[in-house]
């Protein structure tokens, strides 16, 4: 006859069968060599990864807690309403992704998709090639490619 199980592994139990103490989420992501960002069902980014931090040039205190097109330097982000609440974000790829992703439950491959983004030399487009994969109520977010291209 199967017991039930009646309750998960204790922390201390966790550390005594794998040897090691548990790790802060960063250091669960800088595991992964690919950019990665934890996003939420808001689309506001949580933590990154230091692959991820350098793509972006920033430290983890200038992406936390901030909408993506916010961290990504969206033009449209400084519009009245802000990221995710403008005409432009009905069709931005990497929101949808992130959105269909999260409702769904199945993640994406490889995905092109591109933003039009703020820079101190003007305006640049830059065109990704994303994965998705919803983790609980979260989004981990890889960036697999990225090519930048500067506008007219």
């Amino acid at each position: 006859m199967d017991q039930e199980i009646t309750h998960g592994i204790c922390s201390l139990c966790a550390i005594k069968f794998t040897g090691t103490a548990p790790r802060k989420l960063k250091d669960l992501l800088d595991i992964i060599s690919e950019p990665v960002l934890l996003v939420d069902g808001l689309g506001v980014v949580k933590a990154a990864n230091e692959s991820g931090l350098k793509l972006l040039g920033k430290d983890l205190t200038a992406v936390e807690n901030l909408r993506g097109g916010e961290v990504f330097e969206c033009t449209y982000a400084n519009l009245p309403g802000g990221c995710g609440h403008t005409v432009h974000c009905m069709t931005c790829a990497i929101r949808n992704i992130l959105m269909d992703t999260l409702a769904q439950g199945h993640g994406y491959s490889r995905v092109p998709a591109f933003q039009k983004i703020r820079t101190p030399t003007g305006e640049r487009i830059m065109r990704y090639y994303i994965s998705t994969e919803r983790i609980g109520d979260r989004i981990l977010l890889r960036i697999d490619d990225v090519v930048d291209r500067v506008t007219a």
